[in-house]
């Protein structure tokens, strides 16, 4: 099943934690919510006590004319929004399509157990291997009415 078809059956607003080499420990809540016509928009937000608001995004996410899922994020490392597809379908795994700025993104999002996210943000600098930057775990707190 294809992650914008799974979490359009998840939607609602997580709350967990993260930690990451770039990130360090933060607060992460999640919003998931469908779209129109399918797939699903994603509202996420980390917080920590020493930086206040470290990371924004709204991303859509939504089957591409290929049948695999792209994500489209707006986020607020970036000036304009980050366009990634998952090339091997269902493997949660979005690469950045066009590598047009100084890193090399993915995006990874798994669902361990039902009621459960893990959201991570990989990079690197651009012709360098991504490695993991990132990383939240949440839990549904509220699923969507």
């Amino acid at each position: 099943m294809s992650w914008s078809r799974r979490l359009s059956d998840a939607t609602g607003v997580y709350f967990g934690a993260g930690d990451g080499a770039e990130s360090g420990p933060f607060l992460a809540r999640i919003a998931i919510a469908r779209l129109p016509g399918g797939g699903v928009a994603i509202d996420y937000e980390a917080t920590s006590r020493e930086q206040g608001l470290q990371h924004v995004e709204h991303s859509l996410l939504v089957a591409g004319p290929d049948g695999n899922d792209q994500l489209f994020i707006a986020h607020s490392e970036s000036p304009h929004v980050t366009v990634m597809a998952e090339r091997v379908a269902g493997s949660g795994r979005f690469e950045q399509v066009v590598a047009d700025g100084p890193f090399t993104m993915e995006v990874r999002i798994e669902v361990p157990h039902e009621g459960e996210l893990v959201y991570a943000w990989w990079w690197a600098m651009a012709g360098d291997t991504p490695t993991e930057q990132s990383r939240a775990t949440v839990a549904l707190a509220r699923p969507a009415e």
